[in-house]
């Protein structure tokens, strides 16, 4: 099945494999949405996502469908206090923030994305969404973000369009990639704050945001599991569990032997790995 504004859906039991009594695993993460926008923009407007410390998103390979099966079945694995994804007694990946970071590129800054120094009035909240244009609909819309994104914006743009440009990308890419939610064609906004002026995005730790809302979707999950619920709704990026899996033997090798930045390697090998494996290996405890 395919699930408007996401990758793929599958049919999976428990652990990510098949069963007699399979249940729906959704999710609207999707790198292949903001690739696509991205790969509309000329030298400026990748010049201006650099500028808030997000050029590691300009960097994604085009990965049409990620593996819900594999997703399902690494996020079983994490164990959420610990942070720390058990794949028995003898493999254990910590991860942290700093991976997130290694992984996308996105920068971990001292600010806290929901903390003291994001606090925004209401009414500066309004005027935001009053330029992008997600003020037409009750929801925010992410289709006003891609919209805005498509405009054109250069050197003679106003320092308003430019700012509102870097605001609609941050809120595009966390919708998409970074913490989607559950909903098509919508993103949960509290992080208003931390966008509000530009100049300080790259001041707040985007992958503690990030890795807050995956542990969250970790617990959604397990509550799932235990319910039994016949739908399973994966958010969060849950890519990125794909992609620390795979790559965090690796990284060392392809450092020194290619030269190559450790964001570089992670999207690299995985883009090969989600080519060419077959995840029909993957064990079923």
């Amino acid at each position: 099945m395919y699930s408007p504004g996401g990758e793929d859906d599958g049919l999976y039991g428990e652990h990510g494999c098949e069963q007699d009594e399979p249940v729906s695993v959704t999710s609207r993460l999707s790198v292949k949405q903001v690739v696509t926008v991205v790969q509309s923009f000329g030298e400026y407007k990748r010049w201006l996502v650099s500028e808030i410390g997000f050029g590691g998103m300009l960097k994604l390979p085009l990965i049409a469908k990620i593996d819900l099966k594999l997703s399902l079945w690494v996020m079983r694995k994490v164990e959420v206090v610990s942070r720390m994804i058990v794949i028995d007694k003898d493999r254990k990946l910590l991860f942290t923030p700093e991976d997130f970071h290694k992984v996308f590129g996105v920068l971990c800054g001292n600010r806290d994305v929901r903390g003291r120094d994001g606090d925004i009035s209401i009414r500066s909240v309004e005027f935001i969404k009053d330029i992008i244009g997600m003020n037409r609909s009750a929801a925010h819309s992410l289709k006003a973000t891609e919209i805005f994104l498509y405009r054109d914006i250069n050197e003679s743009s106003t320092k308003m369009e430019k700012d509102c440009f870097q605001i609609a990308f941050i809120i595009f890419v966390l919708g998409y990639v970074i913490a989607p939610s559950t909903k098509h064609d919508y993103m949960t906004i509290d992080f208003w704050g931390a966008v509000a002026n530009p100049e300080l995005i790259g001041q707040f730790n985007w992958c503690q945001y990030a890795m807050d809302k995956l542990m969250g979707a970790v617990i959604k999950l397990k509550h799932d599991d235990e319910e039994r619920a016949a739908t399973i709704n994966l958010f969060g990026c849950h890519f990125f569990f794909q992609v620390r899996q795979f790559t965090f033997s690796v990284i060392s090798f392809c450092k020194v032997v290619c030269s190559t930045s450790i964001h570089s390697v992670c999207v690299i090998v995985f883009s090969y790995y989600s080519c060419c494996l077959s995840w029909t290996d993957i064990p079923s405890g």
